[in-house]
């Protein structure tokens, strides 16, 4: 799987584990951070997803169809109050009651070393650990993608690119 992104979110969309790949992918998808809320706040997302306005509708339908189910959680509530306060464009899509839990697709990502890739996500579920979810991206073998996830686990793997210990911090 050298050439397959792998983290798992917790119900809120915080990475919990991340492999190298995940986070040579980008840095917001390394444990510990947030990706939701790095979504709708850090600038550097609306680069890196090229159809960030889709990926962003996307997100918000998916946490509101597993928000149900954490209604009493502190953390989720706040979230989307913290997400609603300081971002627009969360404020309207989470008004909408959009609920969607749509498990692939595909994104249109802009990765600054490698450039533009269309990568394939899968959302699976993880049995025995209510509300995470392990994310894979992937691309199709002898793609351009393909090539250029390749060329990017070759960066990663470099001694002192700092990927590894970063995924493997996370992951314990």
């Amino acid at each position: 799987m050298d050439t397959t992104a792998a983290l798992v979110h917790g119900r809120s969309m915080a990475t919990l584990a991340a492999n190298a790949m995940a986070v040579a992918l980008s840095p917001f998808f390394a444990p510990g951070v947030h990706t939701l809320r790095a979504a709708f706040l850090e600038p550097e997302m609306r680069e890196f997803y090229r159809d960030w306005d889709g990926m962003t509708a996307k997100a918000v339908a998916y946490l509101r169809s597993v928000a149900g189910a954490a209604v009493d959680d502190p953390r989720m509530v706040e979230l989307v109050g913290e997400l609603s306060l300081r971002s627009d464009r969360f404020r309207t899509l989470w008004a909408r009651q959009d609920v969607r839990r749509k498990t692939s697709g595909t994104s249109r990502l802009l990765h600054p070393q490698v450039g533009t890739m269309d990568l394939r996500y899968e959302k699976l579920a993880l049995p025995g650990a209510p509300g995470q979810m392990l994310i894979t991206y992937h691309a199709e073998p002898g793609s351009t993608s393909y090539e250029r996830l390749r060329l990017l686990a070759h960066l990663a793997a470099r001694p002192g690119s700092g990927q590894e210990d970063g995924a493997r911090q996370g992951a314990s």
